[in-house]
């Protein structure tokens, strides 16, 4: 069976180049699957920031810090509920 790159849909050729599967699985079966060139695969996964995203780490960035700088007293503890 030939394999297409889900990325730039070139051929993967098996015995000339690196590639990967992922299988996308819930509740025990096989829901989807595909095939990547290594490299694409990892270029998908390490993208650039868009600018909205590089503005939301900034602000993210901004909040821990001024979070950080909270006496212990004030910082909110954690609490997990269990149903």
């Amino acid at each position: 069976m030939e394999k297409i790159c889900r990325a730039c849909k070139r051929i993967i050729y098996e015995d000339k180049e690196r590639y990967t599967h992922v299988e996308n699985w819930g509740f025990g079966n096989c829901e989807s699957d595909a095939w990547f060139h290594l490299d694409c695969f990892n270029k998908a996964m390490n993208k650039e920031l868009t600018a909205l995203e590089k503005q939301a780490q900034l602000m993210l960035n901004k909040a821990s810090g001024i979070f950080n700088m909270l006496p212990e007293e004030m910082k909110p503890k954690e609490e997990y509920e269990i149903k």
